[in-house]
């Protein structure tokens, strides 16, 4: 099926491309940590991918970030993930950004949305996106995703589908999830005009199951006293999990990371020679202030230890025997996803995040409320009441939004952090 592509749209993804080969050739050559060069080989390689395909008129799939990539990469659909695109184009300029969000609200979007979906939706009514074969979905973890990638699918006038993955991960939950995969891979086969080979799909199955083991140990090793890593590092780590799903990439990384996290716990070794202070980052940090978490070890000694993307769900416990059951479970192995789309009664996120920050020895808890997101928001009155009377621990909450620093700007945020560290932390 040929896709005729638009060449600013080319021209930006080899453009992204180019950019992190450059990063990793850098890197690479001054002998920078593993880990590091691994990463942006892993995302050099993810855009260079897909451009390639859209270069050579094949077909490409945009998706969102909870669908099983695994599978697409066993099929051989290069694909591309609107809201990560979208906030990579916003950090790389952030005055251009601005102009994706003027976009996307003079079409009519609101400016409350959600917005990397504002972003995503801007570049694509700009054509900076490559035009897609088709759409794939959830709702997993955040209800305006559906609307997103509806919209995605309106504006590039291509059939869609939605991952209707169960609240649980109950017997009935797995055989109903298994059975909604089958229909995605119904959907693919026809929309991309190929055939699933079971055999090509494991073997990057078990490429991702390894990937995973070893993600799990690096969030066990988040536990040390002193932490070996901060909030910063661990976007990498969530990253890495979408762009190189099922590809050695990410096992080169993780396998990497966890060494370099081992040696230092082992030594007895923190990401900052004087830890004073151990934070649990309920949410995100700001796409456009990554560097807050550098500025809290800097000025406080606090160590994000716990940010709530960044943790896996240790009772799902993902192998290749059944790609079905694989594909099934995948999206619950992130805590969050499990945590977050199901009512929070039945999922007990709230204890369940409470339980986490005494696991990981926090003294503080900074909650991001990102003003879009309406499951997290409705949690955080019952968060401040669990973790301040149960554990006891001090609790702020930041007011702002994940990439649209007019909503609070930087300095705003750190300026209420300070101020909780002054007068709560003693600081």
């Amino acid at each position: 099926m040929a896709t005729v592509q638009k060449n600013s749209a080319l021209e930006e993804f080899q453009a992204n491309a180019d950019r992190m080969m450059g990063t990793y050739d850098r890197l690479k050559a001054r002998g920078a940590k593993g880990s590091e060069v691994y990463f942006w080989e892993g995302m050099a390689n993810y855009y260079q991918r897909v451009t390639d395909a859209a270069k050579e008129s094949r077909s490409v799939l945009c998706c969102g970030m909870f669908v099983p990539h695994e599978l697409f990469a066993g099929m051989d659909i290069p694909y591309y993930i609107a809201e990560n695109h979208g906030v990579m184009t916003f950090q790389s300029d952030m005055e251009q950004g601005m102009n994706l969000f003027d976009t996307a609200e003079r079409a009519g979007m609101a400016a409350d949305i959600c917005s990397p979906h504002r972003a995503a939706t801007g570049l694509a009514l700009l054509g900076r996106t490559l035009q897609p074969q088709a759409v794939v979905h959830t709702a997993t973890t955040c209800d305006q995703t559906i609307q997103l990638y509806q919209v995605l699918a309106d504006i590039h006038n291509v059939p869609s589908f939605i991952v209707d993955t169960p609240y649980g991960a109950r017997p009935a939950d797995i055989t109903y999830a298994k059975e909604n995969m089958k229909e995605l891979i119904a959907f693919l086969e026809q929309q991309f005009n190929t055939k699933l080979d079971p055999t090509k799909l494991r073997e990057r199955i078990e490429i991702s199951c390894e990937a995973y083991s070893y993600w799990e140990k690096i969030c066990e090793l988040r536990k040390a006293v002193p932490c070996p890593t901060g909030g910063r590092e661990a976007v990498k780590d969530t990253t890495i999990l979408l762009v190189a799903a099922g590809r050695e990439e990410s096992v080169n990384y993780y396998k990497a990371r966890y060494e370099e996290l081992k040696e230092k716990v082992d030594k007895g070794e923190g990401i900052i020679p004087n830890e004073k202070h151990r934070l649990a980052w309920l949410y995100v940090l700001p796409f456009f202030d990554l560097k807050m978490a550098d500025w809290l070890q800097d000025t406080y000694g606090a160590v994000i230890v716990l940010d709530t993307f960044g943790i896996n769900n240790p009772e799902i416990t993902l192998k290749p025997d059944d790609y079905l059951t694989f594909l099934a479970e995948k999206p619950l192995k992130r805590r969050f996803t499990h945590w977050s789309f199901a009512p929070s009664k039945e999922s007990q996120a709230v204890d369940g995040l409470a339980q986490l920050c005494r696991d990981f020895n926090a003294d503080a808890a900074v909650l991001l409320s990102h003003w879009s997101c309406q499951q997290w928001c409705g949690l955080t009155q019952m968060l401040r009441d669990k973790i301040t009377k149960d554990l006891g621990i001090p609790f702020l909450t930041v007011n702002g939004d994940l990439l649209d620093p007019r909503v609070v700007s930087s300095e705003d945020m750190r300026s209420n952090m300070a101020e909780f560290f002054t007068a709560v932390m003693g600081e």
